[in-house]
C-alpha cells in the first residue's frame, strides 16, 4: 500500500510550509518522509529561509523505494534551486533523475509549489503542455518550458498539482489529500487499463474506417480535393487567410472562397504591417514577405469575388477551412448559415478546419443528436492562449482594414478580444477531450493538431503549418 508522502528538502526552505506538511499529512493517516541528497552523510542539517530554523534530514531520495510513495512534493523557497546542482554538467542532477522516475509512475501524485518549478527546467519535457501555475517570478521560465500556464492559486492536471506561492501551502496540501482520498477510484481505473486500451484501439479502427469511407466517397483515385475556405468580413488576420489559401492552391486543389456578405475579405491593417509588434507577446508577427503577398492577394482578383454562405452547398466540397482574425467572432462564431455548412461536413465525415479565433465557431456549433454538446466535445483542439489575448487597460480593438472604402469600411470597436477562446474550448471539449493552448508556440515551433475530422491551429504563428496540415491530410485521404 502506498502511504508515504515524500517532501524534498534543502536549505532556504519556507518554514511554515514544511511545518504544516509534518502535521497535515500525518493527520490524514499518511507518513511524511523528508528526502534530500545526503552526499554520503548519515544526516544533514538545513536552515530555513525566513527564520533560519534548523531542520534535520536523514533520508535520501536516491535510495527511496517509489513503490511505497503516494505523492512527492517539490516545496517552495530555494530548495529546488539547490537540488538542481550537478557536479557533472553532462549529466542530469540526481534530483531531476529522481523526478523523472516519479513522473513515469502515474500512481504518484507530483506536487510542485512556487519556485519548485525550477527543478523541472532540466527535464522540461515532462511538463511541456501540462496545465500549471508557477510563482510570478517564474513566468518566463514557464514559457520556455512549454508549460500551459493557468492563472489560479492551485491547479490540478491529472497526477500533477501546482500552486503559485508558498503561501498557498495549506490549499495545496489539502488538494493532494483530496486526490489521495480518491484512491479507490484510481485503483479501479488502473486495474482497467487493459479495457481502456482496447477501447482506444477500437476507436482508432473506427477512425481509420471513417477516413477510408471519406477516401472512397469523396476522392476516387487521383481526383483533386475541393476546398471551401471561409473568411470574415469584419477583418481577417491576413496570413491566417493567405497561408491556407496559398497552400491549397499550390497543392492543385480546387478552392472556393466564401464570406458572410459575399464581399472581399479584407485584412486588419496591422496584420499587413511588417513593423507591427504584438503588445502582449512583444514580438513582430508579420514577416515582410508575408505582408507583400497578402497585399497582392487583396489588391488582385483572387479574393475579389467570394460567394455568400447561402450560395454554396457543402456536398460539393471535401473540406471546409475556417480562417481567423478577431472579426471571426463578429460574423462567423454564431452564424447560422455557416453552422449549417460545418454541420453538414461534420455529419458526412469531411475535414473541418479552424484557425485561431475561428475555432469559436466550432465551440458554438451544437449537435442536437448529442445532447446539444459542441461538435468538438471529446476532441483534442488547439486554442489561442488566454495569456495572448488583448485584454486589459488600453486594449480596445479598432477594426480598421486594409484596402477598404465606404463599401468595406467598419467602425466597430471592441474592448480587446471578445472572449477568451481558451476558456471556451476547455469547456466545449469536456472531460474526455483536451484543449491545447501552448504559450510558447512560434513560427519555429507552431501548434496544429489533427483529431479527425478536425484540424485546428493556435494563431498567426501557426498559419503556414495549418495550411500544410490541411494539404497533408487531404492528400493522405485521397491516395
Amino acid at each position: 500500500m502506498r502511504n508515504k508522502i515524500g517532501v524534498l528538502i534543502e536549505s532556504d526552505f519556507y518554514e511554515p510550509e514544511i511545518e504544516y506538511y509534518s502535521k497535515c499529512f500525518n493527520s490524514a493517516g499518511l507518513e511524511v518522509h523528508f528526502l534530500t541528497r545526503l552526499w554520503g552523510n548519515d544526516e544533514l542539517t538545513f536552515e530555513g529561509h525566513e527564520e533560519r530554523k534548523e531542520f534535520k534530514c536523514n533520508e535520501s531520495f536516491e535510495t527511496a523505494n517509489l513503490q511505497e510513495y503516494a505523492a512527492v512534493i517539490v516545496p517552495a523557497g530555494y530548495v529546488a534551486d539547490r537540488l538542481r546542482y550537478t557536479e557533472d554538467i553532462n549529466k542530469l542532477p540526481p534530483a531531476c533523475e529522481f523526478l523523472k522516475k516519479c513522473f513515469a509512475d502515474k500512481k504518484i501524485i507530483k506536487g510542485i509549489i512556487c519556485h519548485g518549478a525550477w527543478l523541472m527546467a532540466p527535464i522540461s519535457e515532462l511538463v511541456k503542455g501540462r496545465r500549471m501555475v508557477v510563482h510570478n517570478n517564474l513566468l518566463g521560465d514557464a514559457k520556455l518550458m512549454g508549460i500551459n500556464y493557468v492563472d489560479e492559486d492551485v491547479v490540478v492536471d491529472g497526477d500533477l498539482v501546482s500552486a503559485r506561492t508558498g503561501g498557498e501551502h495549506v490549499a495545496f496540501a489539502q488538494r493532494i489529500i483530496s486526490l489521495l482520498n480518491c484512491g479507490e477510484v484510481l485503483n479501479f481505473l488502473n486495474n482497467r487499463i487493459d479495457i481502456l486500451e482496447q477501447r482506444i484501439k477500437t476507436l482508432e479502427q473506427k477512425e481509420c474506417t471513417a477516413e477510408k469511407r471519406l477516401q472512397n466517397k469523396n476522392f476516387g483515385g487521383n481526383k483533386m480535393a475541393k476546398v471551401l475556405i471561409i473568411a470574415t468580413n469584419y477583418g481577417s488576420w491576413a496570413e491566417e487567410l493567405q497561408a491556407p489559401w496559398d497552400a491549397c492552391k499550390k497543392a492543385g486543389f480546387e478552392v472556393t472562397l466564401a464570406t458572410p456578405q459575399g464581399k472581399k475579405p479584407l485584412p486588419f491593417k496591422i496584420s499587413v504591417d511588417p513593423d507591427f509588434v504584438d503588445p502582449v507577446q512583444n514580438v513582430k508577427t508579420n514577416p515582410p514577405e508575408v505582408c507583400a503577398r497578402c497585399k497582392e492577394l487583396v489588391d488582385g482578383e483572387e479574393w475579389a469575388h467570394p460567394k455568400k454562405f447561402t450560395e454554396v452547398n457543402m456536398d460539393d466540397y471535401d473540406a471546409i477551412v475556417l480562417t481567423g482574425g478577431p472579426g471571426a467572432n463578429l460574423d462567423m462564431a454564431n452564424c447560422w448559415e455557416l453552422h449549417q455548412l460545418i454541420m453538414r461536413a461534420y455529419k458526412t465525415g469531411k475535414i473541418v478546419a479552424a484557425l485561431c479565433y475561428a475555432v469559436s465557431t466550432l465551440v458554438f456549433l451544437r449537435d442536437p443528436e448529442n445532447d446539444y454538446k459542441s461538435i468538438i466535445y471529446g476532441k483534442k483542439i488547439t486554442a489561442h492562449p488566454r495569456a495572448w489575448d488583448f485584454y486589459g487597460p488600453g486594449m480596445a480593438m479598432v477594426y480598421e482594414v486594409y484596402g477598404g472604402d465606404k463599401d468595406f469600411a467598419t467602425d466597430v470597436v471592441t474592448p480587446g478580444f471578445q472572449w477568451p477562446i481558451e476558456d471556451l474550448v476547455r469547456d466545449a471539449v469536456g472531460p474526455n477531450g483536451a484543449c491545447i493552448a501552448r504559450i510558447n508556440a512560434s513560427r519555429e515551433d507552431p501548434q496544429v493538431y489533427y483529431d479527425h475530422p478536425f484540424i485546428t491551429g493556435t494563431s498567426v504563428e501557426s498559419s503556414i503549418a495549418y495550411g500544410n496540415k490541411i494539404v497533408e491530410v487531404l492528400k493522405k485521404l485521397g491516395k
